[in-house]
């Protein structure tokens, strides 16, 4: 994957957007008490809300440390 260390390069606006997306889905779910359901490894998995989020920024956290500085 192509990186960028600019903040206004597309690559990272693609990349708040869609974890502004995550959080803004986490949320509903969070509110109205319902689970995500995601298609992982060829089977459809339901999270809670905390393992959602859990699982964001355990990803979020494995993106930024292989981001050249």
């Amino acid at each position: 994957m192509i990186k960028s260390n600019s903040p206004d390069s597309l690559i990272a606006k693609a990349d708040m957007a869609f974890e502004a997306a995550c959080r803004k889905v986490i949320d509903r779910a969070r509110q109205s008490n319902t689970e995500i359901v995601i298609w992982r490894d060829g089977a459809i998995v339901e999270l809670s809300p905390d393992e959602a989020t859990a699982e964001l920024e355990a990803n979020l956290a494995k993106r930024d440390s292989n981001i050249p500085s």
